[in-house]
């Protein structure tokens, strides 16, 4: 088979008398017999006959109708086998990565058939008789590459060589026969069935503008499924008569690369394969959504829901940035490799702060945080209340209502049950957290690039905090606090984050509000002044329950003070970060600012498919 557009197809061969009949009556009693019910026995299924297929040649006409057949069932088993990794902190067990290499492969299977389909078709119909099949077989194909690209971006994992050059010779031709704009019905779609070519190419390429290896769990999806009703507010023309502006990006329809700022694209390379994406009435559209808009969710962003398809409003600010505004590099990054201690989370970073200031015998005068007993440390205790009824208000038990016990069955009180186990139950012990050895990469004045120098316990997010102690002096217990702003992970490297800097010394104090028990505190970490960058002093607290207003009670060193959180500086969903005010007993602000000193990701996924 001659390929007429270029595409990465196999050599195919003839098909033996052994081999799968790809006739329609075959194909629909092959997909009726499969054990839906049982997602991993489907999905080995359907990965095995996606691999015969692309083997052998077929007449175009039953492979395309056993693929547009199959994209149904497809989709069903990928989505249940996201549940084992989106949402799930990296780097992922050797099972879990196994499943996102078979996610990958299925969508990649699929989307090879449809180029295979498409050079089948354009070696018979050399002069496009049917235009409406091969826009369709087209934009069919883009959007398994687009979920290619999508699996990726969830796991934070390298997306395949040439994932990108088959999408823009996919797009080229398309341009090149007058297909962009031929309506196709595409049933996977969430808002908008009806789509052509140039609406999944232009899905495919705002979403790689999100950076969305530095998007948090869930939030590539969001964004990918959103898209479909906003794609229409941006445009892709040529590069005549172009006028600078932030909202431009390039796109090189002869490379292997996704698009980038059209101020450092090489426009005079291969100028007749550049396109530039223009993406400025999107962007006036999300700026009046976010005037106008909703306030929920404006002060406290909790936790992005993977399962729902709109955007918080910290999202849509965020993609705003990536859209119309090209990052600009303030500080230069120097290589080094030197090895540093790190802690992943709220907890592990006040936990190794509090020990190493007990060793420095900083916290000398706190008793209340530093004697044999950690206030940090307490389980929560719930006491069972006895509510009567009389007589005439007496209403069945809502496990009745569902269960009939017999009435002499014997049971003793829960109650007294439940009260006598937490009195014989040993509280179970404190785990403390232990620090974990990466190596940095690169550094520079305001963050640094780090990575796993062997397996790590070590869950990461995007989001969420992490403490640095640099190993330049034995003899310091310092720790730096900073933030996860994007992640990369994979079985040769390793997992990879670039952390942004907030303090290169915190302070871990307690945080109650006014009305709980004194022993009642939370994990908080005090960030310092850093009057260079101007920084005023800031509380890193839980992503819940505090919002702007809040009047709490601190305790550093022992002492307690009565503050009121004047602004939030950040919620990543994992942690929050506050300005504050201090005030007097009566409520009265008394001065607004504190100084306080893998295995081997091949296709061969024999064994995974039971973990699905």
């Amino acid at each position: 088979m001659s390929k007429q557009l270029g595409l990465d197809i196999p050599e195919l061969e003839k098909p033996s008398k052994d081999n799968f009949d790809l006739r329609p009556k075959q194909v629909d009693a092959w997909l009726d017999s499969l054990p839906r019910a049982n997602i991993g026995e489907t999905a080995r299924r359907v990965f095995e006959m996606l691999v015969e297929i692309n083997r052998y040649r077929y007449p175009y006409q039953n492979r395309i109708y056993f693929l547009d057949t199959a994209r149904e069932t497809v989709l069903y088993v990928t989505d249940a086998m996201k549940r084992h990794f989106v949402g799930v902190n990296a780097p992922l067990p050797s099972k879990n990565l196994k499943i996102v290499s078979a996610t990958r492969e299925i969508h990649h299977a699929m989307a090879i058939g449809y180029m295979i389909a498409i050079e089948g078709y354009l070696n018979h119909n050399l002069f496009f008789s049917d235009t409406k099949l091969l826009a369709n077989m087209i934009q069919r194909c883009m959007s398994s590459l687009g979920r290619v690209l999508l699996t990726s971006y969830q796991t934070y994992t390298p997306y395949p060589n040439n994932v990108w050059s088959q999408i823009h010779k996919l797009y080229l031709a398309a341009e090149q026969q007058k297909l962009l704009s031929i309506t196709t019905i595409d049933n996977q779609n969430v808002h908008n069935v009806k789509t052509n070519i140039n609406c999944e190419y232009m899905r495919i390429l705002l979403t790689a503008l999100t950076s969305p290896y530095k998007l948090r769990h869930g939030e590539a999806g969001k964004v990918h499924t959103v898209l479909e009703r906003w794609i229409y507010k941006s445009k892709l023309k040529t590069t005549e008569n172009v006028t600078q502006s932030s909202s431009l990006f390039g796109v090189n329809l002869a490379s292997d690369d996704p698009p980038r700022a059209y101020s450092i694209t090489n426009k005079e390379q291969q100028a007749e394969f550049l396109r530039v994406l223009d993406s400025n009435s999107l962007t006036k559209a999300i700026r009046k959504d976010l005037k106008h808009g909703f306030k929920t969710g404006e002060t406290t962003i909790t936790s992005i829901d993977i399962n729902r398809p709109d955007l918080s409003q910290d999202l849509m600010k965020r993609l705003l940035i990536a859209w119309c505004m090209i990052p600009k590099r303030n500080y230069p990054r120097n290589d080094v490799e030197e090895s540093v201690h790190i802690t992943l989370g709220l907890t592990a970073t006040h936990q190794v702060i509090i020990s190493g200031s007990k060793k420095d015998n900083s916290y000398a005068n706190a008793p209340s945080t530093t004697g044999e007993h950690d206030i940090f440390d307490q389980t929560a205790k719930y006491e069972a209340n006895n509510i009567s009824h009389s007589e005439t208000d007496a209403q069945p038990d809502v496990w009745e209502m569902i269960y009939f016990p017999d009435e002499d069955n014997g049971l003793e009180s829960l109650q007294e049950k439940f009260k006598d186990e937490q009195e014989s139950e040993t509280p179970p012990p404190v785990i403390k957290q232990q620090a974990e050895t990466w190596l940095v990469l690169n550094e520079s004045a305001r963050g640094y690039c780090i990575k796993t120098i062997s397996e790590t316990k070590s869950r990461a997010q995007v989001g969420e905090l992490i403490g640095i102690r640099r190993q330049i002096s034995k003899s310091t217990w310092k720790w730096g606090v900073g933030v996860i702003r994007w992640m990369q992970c994979d079985t040769t490297s390793g997992l990879m984050l670039g952390i942004e800097m907030l303090t290169p010394d915190a302070a871990a104090i307690g945080l109650r509000m006014v009305s709980n028990a004194k022993h009642d505190y939370q994990r908080t970490l005090m960030l310092p002044e850093l009057q260079a960058v101007n920084q005023p002093t800031s509380l890193i607290t839980t992503a819940v329950p505090y919002r702007t207003g809040h009047k709490l009670v601190i305790n550093i060193f022992g002492k307690e003070i009565l503050v009121k959180l004047s602004k939030l500086v950040q919620n990543t969903g994992l942690f929050a970060q506050f300005q504050f005010e201090i005030m007097d007993e009566q409520g009265a602000i008394v001065h607004g600012e504190v100084d306080a000193d893998g295995e081997d990701d091949s296709t061969d996924f024999s064994g995974v498919w039971n973990s699905i």
